[in-house]
């Protein structure tokens, strides 16, 4: 298996666990370094996620009051007038 060498700063504080992590498992700082990358890269890649809605939280039940306690004509009169229109037919494919 050919692998790639790619030069790493890392910061002393997270050497030092990388190190304290290397003796306590009995691996190498290589192994634990490709182990910690194959074990966070799932929760880094969810968590960065570019889908802009993944990450929102529903409204608590008093954040939802608050939002909608208070009426709002220009909004009432638009939610009125867009049940009104017609829907368009399904799209076939």
């Amino acid at each position: 298996m050919k692998t790639d060498t790619y030069p790493l700063a890392v910061p002393p504080d997270l050497l030092g666990e990388v190190r304290r992590a290397s003796e306590d498992l009995g691996l190498s700082m290589a192994d634990i370094m490709r182990q910690s990358m194959k074990l966070g890269l799932p929760k880094l890649r969810d968590q960065l996620s570019p889908d802009p809605l993944k990450n929102i939280k529903p409204l608590s039940r008093a954040e939802s009051r608050r939002c909608y306690q208070q009426p709002n004509r220009e909004f009432d009169a638009l939610e009125h007038h867009l049940a009104g229109l017609p829907s368009p037919p399904p799209e076939t494919e």
